[in-house]
C-alpha cells in the first residue's frame, strides 16, 4: 500500500522536493538551475529578479500584448541514497518545477502564466477564435490583454507559497491536482466549454471532505424528492414518517453530491461576498450558493455520465459575470463564477490545513519521469529470496512464457532454476495441498525435465519422486507441464477435462486468479472441446471452444479451428506447436516435437549469468 501511495504522488511533489522539504541532514546536494521563458498576459512590475520561495522570476521588457519572462528554479536532489550509495539522478528535466510554478502564479495573481506560446497567444489576443468570442468573457482578468502584477500581489503569492510547502505529502499533492485541474479547466474553456465547467466542479470535487458534510433539513431537501416521500408517508404515524426523513437526510449526507456541497460552503468565508467580490459582476448571493453548487454537481454528473452540454449562453456573452439564467436551472454559476470559487475554497483548503516540519523521507519514486515496466520473465524467474505461495503461480507463470519464448527461437536468454528448485524443495512439505503447492511442483518438475539427468541433485530427484504424483490429478498446473515437458498429454477423461477447463475460466473472471500464458489458457479450453467433441457432446464443446477464441481474440489458427468444429468438420490435430512457439524450423526443414530436447542450454551456459 505503502508503494501504491508513493506512486500516486509522482510528479506532484517537485516543488516541495526542491525546498528541502525531504533531505537529510548533513546530506550533500546535487543543484541544478533549470531556465524556462514563460509567456503571460501579464506585465510583472518590480525590480528583477522578483524572488519566490522556490525559484524567481525575470520579466521581460516588451510591453506587447502579451508578455514573456524567465522563471529560474534549482533543482535540488541528495547526491546520495539512503543506504550511502552514489544517486546516479542528479537533477529533472526542470519542466515539472516550472510548470508548476506556473500553475501556482497563474492561480493566485489570476493572470495566465504558461510555456505554451501559441496557446497563450490564442487566448489572451482572441487570434483564431469566433468573432464575439473571448477568454476575458469567460474569466475577466485572468485572459485580459496588459494586466500588471503589483508588489502586494507577489507577496500574496509568497504567503501562499509558503503556506503550501508547509502542508503534509497528501495535503500538497490534493492541492496541487486541483489547482493544475482548474488551471487547465480554463485554458480549454473556449473549445469545451461544458467540459470546462465539469472539469472545474471536479476540481472542488476533489478537496472535499466527509467531516465536512452536514445534512440539509427537510424543509431545504430537494422538491421533488421530498414531494414523492411525503406523499408515501401520508398515512404512517407522525414519528415514524419523521423517522423515515431523519434517514432519508441521513443518507443524502453520506452521499457524494451532498458532501461536495458541504465541504465547499464550509470553506466560503465572509471575504468572498465583500473584498473578494469587489469588481465582479452579478457574483453569486449567499442565499443561493447552496442551491447553484447542487446544479453544478448536477450539470457535471449529466456530462460525465450522458454527454450533455448545456446551451451556450449559459458560457459565453456574460461579459464575465459570475451567475446566469439558464432556463433549466434558473441561475446558476458560470465559469467565472466557478473559477472565483474555485480560487477562495482552495485557499481556504490551504490556510485551514495542518502545516508539518520538514522531515526526511525517500521521494524517489515520487520523482517525475519514471516509468514502470515488467521484465520479460527470463530476467526474474530464476531469482532466489522472494519464493513464497503467494507468488508460486506467477513463477510458474512467468517460467512457462519464458520457456515457450525460448523454444520458439524468440530469445536465447539462459534462466538458471536450480537454486529456485532448492528453494521449492524447502517450501512444498510447509504447505497444504492447493493451487500453490501444486505450481511449485510443476516449476521444479519442468525445470528438470529440461535439464540433463545426469545433472540431476540426488534431493531434486528424490524430490521429484516423492512430489511428483501431484500432477497426476488434472488441474492446469499439470497441464502446463504436460504441455511443455517431455511428458505425454494427459489422458484424463471428458469430464475431467470440463471441470478443469470450466474451473479454469471460471477463475479468469476473478480478479486474483493464478496467472497463465494466454496460448495455455486457449489451449487448456481447446482441448476441453476436443475431448468434449470425440465424446460426441457438440453443444458443450462449441461453449469450450468460444472460451478457446476469446482467451485470444484474433487469432486465425483459432478461428479457423472453431469455424470447423461449428460446421461439424472438426479437426482434432491442431497444430499445436505452430500455435504455441511460431513457425521456427528444425534440422532438415522438420518442426522438432514439442517434447524433443534440443542442444541448447536452459541453465545459462550459453553466456547467461546469475546476474541476468
Amino acid at each position: 500500500m505503502a508503494k501504491k501511495i508513493v506512486r500516486q504522488l509522482r510528479g506532484q511533489l517537485m516543488l516541495q522536493i526542491a525546498a528541502g522539504r525531504f533531505f537529510r541532514p548533513d546530506v550533500p546536494l546535487n543543484e541544478t538551475e533549470h531556465r524556462y521563458t514563460v509567456y503571460s498576459n501579464a506585465w510583472f512590475v518590480g525590480d528583477p529578479p522578483i524572488a519566490l520561495p522556490v525559484g524567481q522570476v525575470i520579466a521581460s521588457t516588451e510591453l506587447g500584448l502579451t508578455s514573456s519572462a524567465m522563471i529560474a528554479v534549482v533543482d535540488r536532489l541528495e547526491q546520495q541514497r539512503p543506504d550511502g550509495t552514489d544517486d546516479f539522478m542528479i537533477a529533472t528535466g526542470g519542466t515539472d518545477l516550472v510548470d508548476d510554478l506556473a500553475y501556482l502564479m497563474t492561480f493566485v495573481l489570476n493572470r495566465t502564466v504558461s510555456r505554451d506560446h501559441d496557446e497563450t497567444r490564442r487566448l489572451v489576443t482572441g487570434a483564431g477564435t469566433p468573432r464575439g468570442r473571448s477568454a476575458n468573457d469567460l474569466f475577466p482578468g485572468l485572459f485580459e490583454p496588459r494586466q500588471t502584477v503589483q508588489p502586494d500581489q507577489w507577496d500574496d503569492l509568497r504567503q501562499f507559497m509558503n503556506d503550501i510547502l508547509s502542508l503534509s505529502r497528501d495535503d500538497f499533492a490534493r492541492v496541487m491536482r486541483a489547482i493544475r485541474n482548474a488551471v487547465d479547466a480554463t485554458r480549454r474553456a473556449l473549445d469545451d466549454p461544458t467540459g470546462a465547467y465539469t472539469d472545474l466542479v471536479a476540481a472542488l470535487e476533489s478537496i472535499s471532505e466527509n467531516e465536512l458534510s452536514t445534512p440539509v433539513t427537510w424543509d431545504r431537501y430537494d422538491g421533488s424528492k421530498r414531494r414523492i416521500i411525503d406523499a408515501a408517508l401520508v398515512d404512517l404515524d407522525q414519528e415514524v414518517a419523521d423517522k423515515i426523513r431523519t434517514a432519508v437526510l441521513e443518507a443524502d449526507r453520506a452521499g457524494l453530491k451532498r458532501r461536495f456541497i458541504s465541504s465547499t460552503l464550509a470553506r466560503v468565508s465572509s471575504d468572498y461576498y465583500r473584498d473578494n467580490a469587489v469588481g465582479t459582476v452579478r457574483p453569486a448571493r449567499a442565499p443561493d450558493i447552496e442551491r447553484m453548487l447542487g446544479i453544478a454537481y448536477d450539470i457535471r454528473s449529466r456530462r460525465s455520465h450522458v454527454l450533455e452540454d448545456l446551451g451556450e449562453g449559459v458560457w459565453l456573452f456574460t461579459d464575465g459575470a459570475e451567475t446566469a439564467y439558464e432556463p433549466s436551472f434558473e441561475r446558476v454559476l458560470t465559469l467565472a463564477g466557478l473559477w472565483r470559487l474555485t480560487r477562495h475554497v482552495v485557499r481556504r483548503y490551504v490556510t485551514d490545513a495542518e502545516k508539518v516540519s520538514p522531515a526526511p523521507w525517500d521521494y524517489r519514486e515520487a520523482l517525475p519521469g519514471i516509468v514502470e515496466v515488467q521484465l520479460a520473465p527470463q530476467y526474474w524467474i530464476w531469482q532466489t529470496g522472494g519464493l513464497t505461495a503467494e507468488t508460486a503461480t506467477r513463477r510458474l507463470d512467468g517460467f512457462a512464457e519464458a520457456l515457450i519464448g525460448w523454444l520458439g527461437g524468440h530469445h536465447t536468454d539462459g534462466f538458471p532454476l536450480d537454486p529456485v528448485c532448492q528453494e521449492i524443495e524447502n517450501l512444498v512439505p510447509k504447505l497444504a495441498d492447493g493451487e500453490a503447492r501444486t505450481a511449485l511442483i510443476a516449476i521444479h518438475v519442468l525445470w528438470h525435465a529440461w535439464v540433463d539427468p545426469a545433472a540431476h541433485r540426488p534431493a531434486a530427484t528424490a524430490f521429484i519422486d516423492q512430489y511428483k504424483s501431484a500432477l497426476d490429478t488434472a488441474s492446469p498446473s499439470a497441464f502446463t507441464v504436460s504441455l511443455l515437458s517431455n511428458h505425454q498429454m494427459p489422458t484424463w477423461s471428458a469430464d475431467d477435462w470440463t471441470a478443469v477447463a470450466q474451473a479454469r475460466n471460471d477463475a479468469r473472471y476473478s480478479k486474483n486468479h493464478a496467472p497463465l500464458p494466454a496460448a495455455i489458457d486457449a489451449l487448456i479450453q481447446l482441448w476441453a472441446a476436443d475431448e468434449l467433441e470425440a465424446a460426441g457432446r457438440h453443444d458443450e464443446a462449441l461453449a469450450f471452444a468460444a472460451n478457446a477464441v476469446a482467451e485470444m481474440p484474433g487469432n486465425e489458427a483459432l478461428l479457423t479451428w472453431e469455424a470447423r468444429l461449428i460446421a461439424d468438420n472438426h479437426d482434432p490435430d491442431f497444430d499445436v506447436h505452430t500455435f504455441l512457439f511460431g513457425e521456427r524450423k528444425g534440422e532438415a526443414g522438420k518442426e522438432p516435437s514439442v517434447n524433443e530436447q534440443t542442444d541448447e542450454s536452459l541453465s545459462g551456459d550459453d553466456g547467461a549469468t546469475d546476474e541476468g
